[in-house]
């Protein structure tokens, strides 16, 4: 009879819990397309990063590693979101030396860094412990770039190629849900997060 009733106890806490949890979704609207150069096939739309802060309830650091490739001399993804404390690993997946570099992170161009060059099959690794948004630059391919927002928050998103995003599983409660593009300004609305909610940004 005891192990029925702690067995009954753990459901309810659990339903306790998933009914505790919502998610926000939405489109990001007006996101400009690159020129394409003369004879290149048309560029798709540069996505744009979305994020929830909880508010009153700060964000431990993360501890999580995702890779950012080095390939045909293209990062890719092209635009990556992790939250503080993430670590990103640069592989180089070409059969050329790459390096990796940046100037600054969000206006602080005393967090710039040459992350030096690393020969085809190798990786390259950098933690990153402050939020903002970061040019990713090969010094040896100028043509090679990408960008890697680092938002205050576990909670981000990228847009697809038709503006939709999807932020889920988050904890019920408020939050601050931003939007980040290159050469945009952030921005910012705050919502009440109890089951499921639209957010739509337009650039």
């Amino acid at each position: 009879m005891k192990r029925f009733y702690t067995i009954v106890i753990f459901l309810l806490a659990s339903l306790g819990a998933f009914a505790a949890t919502g998610g926000i979704s939405g489109k990001v609207a007006n996101i400009p397309t690159p020129k394409a150069l003369p004879g290149a096939f048309p560029a798709p739309p540069t996505p744009a990063v979305v994020f929830a802060v909880p508010l009153g309830r700060p964000s431990a650091p993360a501890h999580q590693t995702v890779t950012m490739d080095q390939k045909w001399t293209q990062f890719m993804p092209g635009v990556l979101a992790i939250p503080v404390g993430a670590t990103v690993r640069f592989k180089n997946n070409d059969t050329v030396k790459h390096d990796v570099m940046w100037r600054a992170i969000g206006d602080d161009h005393g967090l710039g860094r040459n992350l030096g060059v690393h020969p085809p099959g190798q990786a390259i690794s950098f933690r990153f412990t402050h939020p903002g948004a970061i040019h990713i630059l090969c010094t040896l391919h100028p043509g090679m770039s990408a960008w890697i927002y680092v938002a205050p928050t576990p909670y981000t998103a990228v847009t697809k190629s038709n503006g939709q995003y999807a932020l889920n599983h988050l904890p019920a409660g408020r939050y601050r849900v931003s939007v980040w593009h290159p050469g945009f300004p952030v921005q910012s609305k705050i919502i009440t997060v109890s089951q499921h909610n639209q957010v739509n940004f337009k650039l």
